[in-house]
């Protein structure tokens, strides 16, 4: 074959080949950022109560709980309504509590008879109800802190998915506070009391929010100062564990209101101070860890996407991947992404075993034309 001959069959073919096979260079796919939940692990709160443990399942059955949120689908309407039931079944006895165990059983048997509790046994009955229902709630203490007002309070914080958040949550009184109708964490209320003693921070009682107080006049329950100074206690599964649980570590903030001041109850400094039961961090984010939120990872190669998706989700079932008509399908945790030109979204969620889905987390991935 002779040398011009090659050139032109070679030219040819090279004509042909760039008809049919598209430019790689006229255009590539590209992450699109998307404000989803941030991710924060669990450092420190690794216990939860089980759900195969059979304590939930009779608890749920011994008291009737599946009949308090029967027809309500709205997670927070849900979790409203469990503590407004647990309001309504237990007598505030703050001085001569009925002598029982520290358990959610003996509690509420107790109460059904008449009995009559304080706040920290509230807060057991609390944590257990939520937790058998898949929400992840834990315990702390709080109080204003000063030696003037050094009373001390036990409520909750429940994690909600749909607002992607903690949420202080008090079955004794109960009420929650919000700012701007967003329900507020523990952390949350702190930083407005520290700010300006919490002008903007209202209390929301009942199930439909009133915000009268009245009714609790004279009692330092219900007001954003409480929540002046706040400790979590580590042991979250303290229902399905009861009565081995034993005595919790306190975790606390310590951040510069932490260092500069001292939390005072009962008129002398909290008595965690300078003993094994206290664990300080300059870490918020380790407090406020965030169950069932996704954290992903994505790469691109060719005309597919490969995400890795990760969570700490207790009592985790299954990631979900949504469909194109709305519906939710279980996934893997390791995906292949077919990518079209144009618009690719995914969303995906967790889903634990009480069929608690967690905030959705969604992937864009856009085609774009090379300059």
């Amino acid at each position: 074959m002779s040398t011009h001959l090659f050139k032109y069959i070679l030219i040819t073919a090279i004509i042909v080949l760039s008809h049919i096979t598209p430019k790689a260079e006229n255009g590539h796919f590209t992450i699109i950022p998307v404000k989803n939940p941030e991710y924060h692990g669990n450092e420190l709160f690794r216990a939860y109560d089980s759900y195969y443990n059979p304590r939930i399942k009779q608890l749920r059955e011994r008291y009737g709980l599946d009949q308090v949120v029967a027809g309500e689908t709205d997670e927070w309407r849900r979790i409203l309504r469990l503590r407004h039931w647990i309001k309504s079944k237990i007598r505030i006895e703050n001085d001569h509590p009925t002598p029982t165990r520290g358990d959610a059983f003996a509690i509420l048997d107790a109460a059904l008879q008449g009995g009559g509790f304080h706040c920290a046994h509230f807060s057991i009955v609390q944590e257990a109800v939520l937790n058998s229902y898949g929400y992840v709630a834990r315990r702390l203490g709080c109080g204003p802190g000063t030696i003037e007002k050094g009373g001390h309070h036990g409520v909750n914080e429940v994690w909600v998915n749909s607002f992607g958040k903690w949420v202080l949550i008090d079955a004794k009184y109960d009420v929650h506070f919000e700012k701007d109708h967003l329900p507020l964490s523990a952390l949350e209320i702190r930083d407005e009391v520290w700010k300006d003693g919490g002008k903007s921070v209202l209390p929301c009682f009942g199930l439909n929010g009133e915000h009268d107080t009245d009714q609790y006049s004279g009692d330092y329950g219900p007001t954003a100062e409480t929540y002046r100074w706040c400790s979590w206690e580590n042991t979250t599964n303290r229902f399905t564990s009861f009565p081995a649980a034993g005595n919790s570590v306190l975790f606390m903030l310590d951040d510069e209101f932490f260092r500069q001041n001292v939390w005072h109850r009962d008129g002398k400094p909290h008595w965690a101070y300078n003993t094994p039961y206290l664990i300080t961090t300059t870490r918020r984010d380790w407090i406020e860890w965030t169950p069932n939120v996704i954290h992903s990872t994505v790469e691109i190669k060719d005309n597919c996407a490969s995400a890795s998706l990760s969570s700490f989700t207790p009592n985790f079932r299954n990631y979900q991947m949504s469909r194109p008509d709305g519906s939710w399908a279980d996934c893997g945790e390791q995906l292949t992404l077919p990518l079209e030109k144009g618009k690719n979204q995914f969303s995906f969620r967790t889903e634990n075993l009480f069929g608690v889905a967690g905030p959705v987390h969604r992937i864009e991935i856009a085609w774009e034309m090379n300059e």
